[in-house]
C-alpha cells in the first residue's frame, strides 16, 4: 500500500477539529477520542498522528498537553464546546493527506456516538492501557506513558480480526 507523504497533528488542533464537527463533549470524551484516531493511525500507518504521548491515567488514556490547555475549560464529565476558528480549524486538518482524513473521519464517526464513559470502559478492557497500569490499583493516580508501539501492535491486530 503506497500513501502520500503521511502528515502529523497536533493534539490541540485536533482536539479543536474534534469539538467543531462533534461537540460540545466532556473533557473525558474528547481524550479518548483523540486516543482512538491515534492508535487506530498507528495500526493502519505504522505511524502516530500525534507527536503527543499519552499517559495511562485512572479513567484512561489522556494527553497531557490537551489536558492542561483545557482544564479550566470543562471538568471531567462536563462538556466543553468549540470556540475557536473554524476556517483556521478545518485549514490544519486539511493538511493531513486524504487518507489519514478518511480515516479519523471513520474513527470519529464510529465513535463519536459512544458516552465518554463508554470510552473509558472500552480503553480499560483493552492491553495498551491495562500494560502502562500494571501494578497500579483502579484509583491510583498513573501518569506512565501508554507505549506507541504496544498501541500500533494491539490495534493492529484487532484491525485484522475485523477485516
Amino acid at each position: 500500500m503506497k500513501f502520500e507523504e503521511l502528515k502529523k497533528i497536533s493534539s490541540l488542533d485536533l482536539a479543536e477539529y474534534i469539538l467543531m464537527k462533534h461537540g460540545p463533549m466532556s473533557h473525558l470524551k474528547l481524550q479518548k477520542l483523540l486516543f482512538y484516531c491515534d492508535a487506530y493511525h498507528l495500526a493502519y500507518f505504522d505511524v502516530e498522528l500525534i507527536p503527543d504521548t499519552f499517559e495511562a491515567w485512572m479513567h484512561g488514556p489522556v494527553c497531557r498537553k490537551v489536558f492542561q490547555k483545557m482544564k479550566g475549560v470543562s471538568i471531567l464529565y462536563g462538556d466543553m464546546t468549540f470556540d475557536k476558528d473554524p476556517v483556521k480549524t478545518e485549514k490544519k486538518f486539511l493538511e493531513l493527506t486524504s487518507d489519514q482524513r478518511d480515516l479519523v473521519t471513520d474513527v470519529l464517526n464510529m465513535l463519536a456516538g459512544w458516552t465518554g464513559l463508554e470510552l473509558e470502559n472500552a480503553t480499560h478492557s483493552e492491553d495498551p492501557w491495562l500494560d502502562a497500569r500494571k501494578g497500579c490499583g483502579p484509583a491510583d493516580k498513573c501518569n506512565r506513558p501508554i507505549s506507541k508501539e504496544a498501541t500500533r501492535l494491539f490495534y493492529k491486530k484487532f484491525l485484522t480480526k475485523n477485516a
